[in-house]
């Protein structure tokens, strides 16, 4: 009698004990992971899509979407370690480089600044017509920071000196600045334009058609890349799954455009997802001809990217990894 009741109470406690075991595996496979996108976007969406459609989930990381306004705010707080993913243009990232930090771009859904517009008050129809004016950006090391002065010197205007470049803090404020008459012009970025053409804005600058420039890759620290690299590997495949759902999904992807937008106009949202989508890259490796650009504009202030290759700025172990075992010949 007694043996029965031990056996059974060690059966208890053993079943209690491999059942606490098996809860707590099961937690252990899902790593957090913080990444952070720095506007509400289209061009920004592949995490937003990843992360609804639970890609990352599926990939074994639990990502946690962090909105943080600024591009050196952003890569501030990557530095920090506060973050351990961002979202942003590949020049702050270049910049923080020639600075010191171990920052690196992994990827990018695109290697041109689709989306993005140079918008002129209704009476400025040309880029020359700037001379003495202002031009809105979000914040000076920014992309639309960067891009602007490319577009200005390409058309015979030096910025803070012909033109004054003015921070506004983000996109939407651009719009707004836009619409007060406290700029001439402004870079915003799709469907913000749309809304603007609505009210006889011009379109000065289509930034994404000849440019080459990593407009929206993932950065990260080497350090994590060491201390995290099996989480950040599961990461790099629900990114790359996202872009497949981004660019073929269009349904889905409109929904959760409206989601993190936050725009309810169903024609807007379908011209911005038809904007981005045929630009998206289908296996995200970087254009090192886009590193060059920001390496080239930002020479005369950064001492430092003279003589730099822009492959030292890029890790592409994930992407390439990927590759060579099969993974985007199965996913397409």
């Amino acid at each position: 009698m007694r043996t029965t009741i031990f056996t059974s109470r060690m059966l208890f406690v053993s079943f209690f004990i491999f059942g606490v075991l098996d809860v707590w595996d099961a937690g252990a496979q899902t790593q957090k992971l913080r990444l952070a996108y720095v506007s509400p976007s289209g061009a920004l969406a592949v995490p937003w899509i990843a992360k609804e459609a639970g890609l990352f989930e599926k990939n074994g990381v639990a990502v946690e979407l962090i909105f943080i306004r600024g591009a050196s705010t952003m890569i501030q707080t990557l530095v920090s370690g506060d973050i351990d993913l961002a979202h942003v243009a590949a020049n702050p990232a270049v910049e923080a480089n020639l600075g010191g930090a171990d920052v690196v771009v992994l990827a990018t859904a695109l290697n041109r600044p689709v989306g993005f517009y140079m918008m002129g008050q209704p009476g400025v129809k040309n880029v020359e017509s700037l001379r003495g004016g202002r031009v809105g950006i979000t914040r000076f090391g920014s992309a639309t920071d960067l891009l602007s002065r490319i577009a200005l010197r390409q058309f015979k205007l030096q910025p803070d000196r012909d033109v004054s470049i003015i921070q506004l803090g983000g996109i939407p404020e651009i719009a707004a600045g836009l619409k007060t008459k406290v700029v001439s012009a402004g870079f915003v970025s799709s469907p913000l334009n749309l809304d603007l053409m609505e009210l006889g804005f011009n379109v000065l600058v289509d930034f994404g058609r000849d440019l080459l420039f990593p407009h929206a890759p993932l950065i990260a620290r080497r350090a994590t890349m060491k201390q995290r690299d099996a989480v950040l590997r599961g990461v790099m495949r629900g990114f790359a799954e996202g872009i497949k759902i981004y660019r073929t999904q269009r349904d889905f992807s409109i929904k959760v455009l409206e989601k993190y937008t936050r725009t309810s106009d169903y024609k807007k949202l379908a011209q911005t997802y038809d904007t981005y989508a045929p630009f998206l890259e289908r296996i995200p490796y970087v254009d090192l001809k886009g590193i060059e650009n920001i390496l080239l504009e930002i020479a005369p202030r950064h001492p430092g990217a003279k003589g730099r290759k822009p492959a030292e700025f890029v890790d592409h172990r994930y992407v390439k990894e990927m590759e060579d075992s099969g993974f985007f010949r199965t996913l397409y």
